[in-house]
């Protein structure tokens, strides 16, 4: 036997070898594999969720606010006439309390005296000139023309001028220029009392411009005062709350600096949105001891009642008007209307009290998985 001969036999027994240690560990390996034909399938545990039923309930609407009082009546005094101040008696001062009526400025009015008596002088003279006639054109009239002529005091109260029988006489009485004249003379002593100035309400003087000895024009402004029985507290509120609010509501305010609270009610609502806030002013009227002007208050307004509201915690909800409940053991997004927001929670309509709102944790949890609870 030739030495290539037994090569090829030696390599034969080896692949031979091989192939039978192959066919071996393919057997054992197939008798290890099991059939899962058949057998029970695996189940998935379903996710337990926490959930709570609500009932509908009849909630206080209390409404927070803040803002600034101001004096409700506040007023700049000007001068209509021109004169020279006098002294009062009483010195104006910035802080001054003024009751009503009382002498504030007076402006020498000497020469406007002069004047309203040249003018008295003039009607006089022209009733006595028109006299010889009207006796002659209208004898009834003249009696009672005489006595007002008589009784004409030129420093006194200028009286009503006698009425005409005619209308003839009226246009006789006219054309001698004695109405014009008549009512020049109201109007300058109507004048003659601007130069007395007294306060129109009780309040406080906020700003004083002139001194006595000072020249006053016209149209100048003297001082300035507020009005301290009766405050306006300008507070903002979302537009949201406005349709809670009606005018005559009643306020509780509180000053957090002096501790005091006072009790005030909507007079006005405004109709002007602020564009940023998109908020709209209400105006309190406030009255009582203890108010400053431009005091920073805060108040509490108890608007109407909410009906057939449910009241959630805010961590129920899942986006601003949605909630998870659970239907048929699924979990559902459902649509509500937040009515209210407050700190303790949120008030809301569009449940029912069968619904099976989830109230623990919504991690993971997606609409449509199914729960178990």
């Amino acid at each position: 036997m030739t030495t290539k001969t037994r090569k090829n036999i030696v390599s034969a027994i080896i692949t031979l070898a091989i192939l039978g240690l192959a066919f071996m560990i393919s057997g054992k390996l197939a008798d290890m594999k099991k059939s899962t034909v058949g057998g029970k399938p695996k189940v998935k545990e379903r996710r337990v969720v926490s959930v709570q039923q609500y009932s509908p309930t009849e909630a206080s609407n209390t409404i927070s606010l803040d803002g600034r009082l101001l004096a409700h009546d506040r007023v700049s005094i000007t001068s209509k006439v021109q004169g020279v101040m006098q002294p009062t008696g009483t010195r104006l001062r910035e802080g001054m309390y003024i009751k009503e009526g009382a002498l504030l400025f007076d402006l020498d009015n000497t020469e406007a005296q002069y004047q309203l008596k040249a003018q008295m002088s003039a009607l006089m003279t022209s009733i006595t000139q028109m006299m010889p006639d009207l006796k002659f054109d209208y004898p009834a009239s003249f009696e009672q023309w005489q006595r007002y002529l008589t009784d004409f005091d030129i420093n006194g109260r200028l009286a009503a001028l006698p009425e005409p029988a005619t209308e003839q006489e009226r246009y006789f009485v006219a054309g001698r220029n004695i109405y014009n004249q008549y009512y020049n003379i109201k109007g300058t002593a109507t004048r003659l009392a601007d130069y007395k100035i007294y306060a129109p309400f009780s309040g406080v003087v906020t700003g004083v411009n002139v001194t006595p000895g000072a020249l006053v024009s016209p149209g100048q402004a003297l001082a300035s005062m507020i009005n301290t029985s009766t405050y306006e507290m300008k507070a903002p509120v979302p537009l949201s709350t406005l349709q809670y609010v009606k005018v005559g509501d009643k306020v509780s305010v509180t000053s957090d600096d002096l501790e005091r609270s006072w009790q005030g009610r909507v007079v006005r609502i405004g109709t002007l949105i602020d564009e940023a806030t998109q908020n709209v002013p209400l105006y309190i009227s406030v009255s009582g001891r203890g108010l400053k002007d431009g005091m920073y208050l805060r108040g509490e307004l108890s608007g109407s009642t909410l009906a057939d509201v449910y009241v959630l915690p805010r961590s129920v909800l899942t986006s601003p008007t949605t909630v998870f409940v659970v239907e048929d053991s699924t979990i559902v997004s459902k649509v509500v209307e937040p009515v209210k927001r407050s700190d303790d929670g949120v008030l809301l309509r569009g449940l029912t009290p069968d619904d099976l709102v989830v109230s623990g944790s919504k991690a993971g949890l997606i609409e449509g998985q199914k729960v178990s609870y």
